[in-house]
């Protein structure tokens, strides 16, 4: 056969061929190792501007509500769903639930059980959470009233208590591994 390369150029040999692949195989494992926790991060991200959202959409309308009714009027939020005070819901908000009906939604996706009054987030990737645990993993707030238990009801009295403050307060102690620097932890989890 005749030789089709011009003079003093050859092509590879197998065992140059095998060496290429082996090294393509070991740079694509290290960048793999490398990003893959940024699936962590983003997950995180994507929590911490909705429940930044979420405080924010809360904060607008406890402000209106005090203008409009004074003080009294936020404890008709307290437990409420604060999806219904976005003007626009993430695409991975699934609804409205019972205990009980949420086996069958997928991990990432948002919910608020209507029987406690708790917004959930099902985790997509657990094992960036601090404590590791297993799935599913569920993250859990609800819209609560702050206030000065004056009439020492237990419960809020308008006419005798003071109002701190409302506010979405979580519900759960886990927490993603943050990369250094960030403010993500703050965020999303108080």
């Amino acid at each position: 056969m005749r030789n089709t390369h011009p003079p003093g150029i050859q092509g590879f040999s197998l065992l140059e061929l095998v060496i290429v692949i082996i090294l393509v195989v070991l740079l694509f494992t290290v960048a793999l190792n490398r990003l893959a926790p940024l699936r962590g991060d983003a997950e995180a991200a994507h929590v911490a501007t909705v429940i930044g959202s979420l405080r924010s959409a809360i904060g607008m309308e406890a402000a209106s509500r005090v203008v409009r009714e004074g003080p009294q009027g936020l404890a008709e939020l307290e437990g409420i769903n604060p999806m219904t005070l976005l003007q626009e819901v993430p695409e991975q908000y699934v609804g409205i639930r019972r205990t009980g009906q949420s086996n069958d939604i997928p991990a990432g996706a948002w919910y608020f059980d209507d029987d406690v009054g708790v917004l959930v987030y099902r985790v997509r990737f657990p094992q960036y959470l601090e404590d590791s645990p297993t799935a599913p993993v569920e993250l859990r707030w609800q819209v609560r009233l702050q206030f000065e238990d004056l009439s020492e009801s237990g419960a809020f009295d308008p006419e005798q208590d003071r109002v701190r403050g409302l506010g979405l307060r979580s519900l759960h102690d886990h927490r993603w591994t943050a990369p250094q620097g960030s403010q993500m932890q703050d965020l999303v989890a108080d």
